[in-house]
């Protein structure tokens, strides 16, 4: 059980850095932040695919 929970706190820290990393990249900015994004879909997937590749469940 705790090593789900770590994953889930691992993903979320990851998804967290990619965030904060696509909006100093301005790929996000204030003007399309609500709107789908298909590069913020293919970025968190990519993470979220890394993170499972290496660490699965």
């Amino acid at each position: 059980m705790h090593f789900d929970l770590a994953h889930a706190a691992v993903t979320i820290v990851a998804l967290i850095v990619t965030n904060l990393v696509l909006k100093s990249a301005g790929v996000i900015n204030e003007e399309n932040k609500h709107q789908l994004n298909w590069k913020v879909f293919l970025a968190y997937f990519v993470v979220v695919f890394i993170i499972n590749l290496v660490w699965p469940i």
